[in-house]
C-alpha cells in the first residue's frame, strides 16, 4: 500500500494513484484473500472456530463500522486553551531546567543531558547505551527519587510535552472539515488478546490518571441534548471462568457477592 501513496507527509490519498496501478493493486489484494480463505476455512473448521468467526467476529464489523462513521466530537476551544496553557508551562519549566542546570542546553538531546547530569553535575550513570549513560525515563525516576533536582524536573517537561505534542495539538487536526468530528479506525484483530485497539488517531489511549489528563478527557464532548455514559464489566473474565468452568466454589463467590479475588 505504501509502495503506491508514499508514508508519512509526503503520503497521497488512494483516490490519487494512478488508476491502472490502483487496479493492479486491488486484484493482487483480492486474489490473495481468496488464497488466504482457501487456506484458513479449512483450519476453522477443524479448530470449531468458524463459529466464533461467524457469530461474532463478522456481526461486530457492522458495529465498528458504525461507530468510526459515528466519530466523536472534541471542544475546540478547549484543546486552543490548553495547548496555550501547556505552552506557557513548558517555557517555564525549560527556564527552571536551564536555571537547575547552570547553563543553557537542548532539553530534547539526549547527549547534551547526558552531560549536564553525568558530568557536570556528577550523578551517578545506573544505565549505559552503546552511544553512552542512559537518560531514558526510569533512569531519570531513580535519580529523582534519590533527591536529585534536575532529573525531576526533566520528566515532568517530558510528560507535559508528550501530552502536548501526541493529543492536545494533534487531535484537532483530525477533526474532518465536513463532519466536525474525529473518526478513528477500529482493528479487531490488532491485539492478541481479542481487545481492539484504535489508530489514526489512537482514541483508546487518552490519559486519565493525572489532572491534565483529566483535562484532556474533558475536551471530548457528546452532542446537543445528548449525553456519555460510561460502563465497565465488572471482573467479566473471572465471571466467565466462573460460567464455563462450572465450578461450584468459583460460581458461589460470585452469587455470595463477596471479594473474587480474596476467594480465587
Amino acid at each position: 500500500y505504501t509502495d503506491l501513496t508514499g508514508k508519512g507527509a509526503a503520503q497521497i490519498p488512494f483516490a490519487e494513484v494512478p488508476v491502472a496501478d490502483a487496479a493492479a493493486y486491488c486484484g493482487a489484494d483480492s486474489a490473495t484473500v481468496l488464497a488466504l480463505h482457501d487456506l484458513f476455512a479449512p483450519q476453522l473448521r477443524e479448530m470449531a472456530l468458524a463459529p466464533l468467526l461467524d457469530d461474532l467476529e463478522m456481526p461486530l464489523v457492522e458495529v465498528l463500522v458504525d461507530m468510526e462513521w459515528a466519530g466523536i466530537a472534541i471542544d475546540r476551544p478547549l484543546f486552543e486553551r490548553l495547548s496555550r496553557d501547556m505552552g506557557a508551562e513548558l517555557a517555564r519549566l525549560e527556564a527552571e531546567i536551564q536555571a537547575a542546570a547552570g547553563t543553557t542546553f537542548n532539553l530534547n538531546s539526549p547527549k547534551q543531558l547526558a552531560v549536564i547530569l553525568f558530568e557536570e553535575q556528577g550523578l551517578p550513570v545506573l544505565k549505559k547505551t552503546k552511544t553512552g549513560p542512559s537518560t531514558d525515563a526510569e533512569v531519570l525516576e531513580q535519580l529523582a527519587d534519590m533527591g536529585h533536582e534536575l532529573p525531576k524536573l526533566i520528566l515532568g517537561y517530558r510528560e507535559l510535552q508528550k501530552l502536548k505534542s501526541t493529543y492536545v495539538d494533534v487531535l484537532p487536526t483530525k477533526v474532518h472539515r465536513e463532519t466536525g468530528r474525529i473518526h478513528t479506525s477500529y482493528n479487531q484483530v490488532g491485539a492478541q488478546t481479542g481487545r481492539l485497539s484504535s489508530n489514526d488517531p489512537n482514541l483508546q489511549n487518552i490519559p486519565i490518571r493525572t489532572p491534565r489528563g483529566e483535562a484532556i478527557r474533558r475536551g471530548f464532548i457528546p452532542q446537543p441534548g445528548w449525553q456519555f455514559v460510561v460502563a465497565d464489566y465488572s471482573q467479566i473474565e473471572l465471571r466467565i471462568m466462573a460460567h464455563l468452568s462450572g465450578d461450584p466454589a468459583f460460581v458461589e463467590a460470585f452469587r455470595s457477592g463477596g471479594d473474587i479475588h480474596k476467594q480465587t
